[in-house]
């Protein structure tokens, strides 16, 4: 049985998504192996995404793949950088692409920590009220800043908190102290991506799902004609209807009829 190399990040989200993605492969009659790989992303905290740029999370795979070394990368989607370049992977089945805001119960709303312009926007027109202050880390290292007492509310990916079995059938935190309150499109648009795993090689095609994948190109394309990626105040989401765009706090949409929506909602907030 052949068997197919899967690179990843280290953190738990990265693994239980690299585990989905063995999973689909092992479906498909195939062994798999995951290979934790540390990116210079997570060897520098300190800088900020826009500074680290987006492929700090993501070039060292490509370069692994060409060696030889691993088989396939899996990655969330939405780090991978903009341009038209990237945009050859495969996609495993889409998970929930929306933001929520996860807040400390029985506290005043005074800190909310999310280091994305899109979601800050998001946050300060729920709570006008709020600070909104800068946060680095995976979802373990933001959590436990949340519960330490450093924010009052942090805005997440549903996805990652689902992945990692943070939220319940129910839409319930697993930590009684904290609550869930997800956004619509309509409040934050997702960033390009969101919620999608994708599958950096061409073994990836075994396990591709394509109605993902057309979601993953439409967004990618917005996200370009938008003029920036993931790191800035960019939001393009498509759910099979209806295509969302988000840029500098402005919000539009407009029922998807093919690649000239694309064109036309990005002139909308041009």
């Amino acid at each position: 049985m052949k068997k197919i190399r899967i690179g990843t990040r280290g953190s738990a989200l990265a693994l239980a998504q690299a585990r989905l993605a063995a999973a689909a492969f092992e479906r498909a009659g195939y062994a798999a192996e995951i290979v934790p790989v540390r990116t210079r992303g997570d060897a520098d905290m300190r800088a900020s995404l826009a500074e680290l740029g987006r492929g700090a999370f993501t070039d060292v795979f490509s370069e692994m793949i060409g060696r030889g070394e691993i088989d396939v990368a899996v990655h969330s989607a939405k780090d991978l950088p903009a341009g038209e370049e990237k945009d050859g992977f495969f996609c495993l089945p889409r998970g929930n692409a929306r933001d929520v805001f996860v807040y400390l119960k029985n506290e005043e709303i005074r800190r909310v920590g999310t280091g994305s312009p899109r979601r800050a926007a998001a946050a300060k027109a729920l709570c006008p009220q709020a600070q909104i202050l800068p946060v680095r880390g995976n979802v373990d290292t933001r959590l436990k800043k949340l519960f330490a007492g450093e924010f009052d509310a942090l805005v997440l990916a549903a996805a990652g908190l689902e992945r990692l079995g943070l939220i319940d059938a129910r839409g319930a935190f697993c930590d009684p102290r904290a609550g869930v309150r997800p956004f619509l499109p309509e409040e934050c648009v997702p960033a390009a991506c969101q919620g999608i795993i994708a599958v950096e090689g061409g073994a990836g095609a075994l396990i591709d799902d394509r109605e993902t994948g057309l979601a993953a190109r439409t967004e990618r394309k917005l996200q370009r004609a938008l003029g920036g990626d993931c790191s800035g105040g960019l939001g393009a989401y498509f759910d099979g209807r209806m295509l969302y765009a988000q840029k500098e706090g402005k919000i539009c949409s407009l029922p998807y009829a093919g690649e000239e929506s694309v064109a036309a909602l990005a002139g909308k907030l041009s």
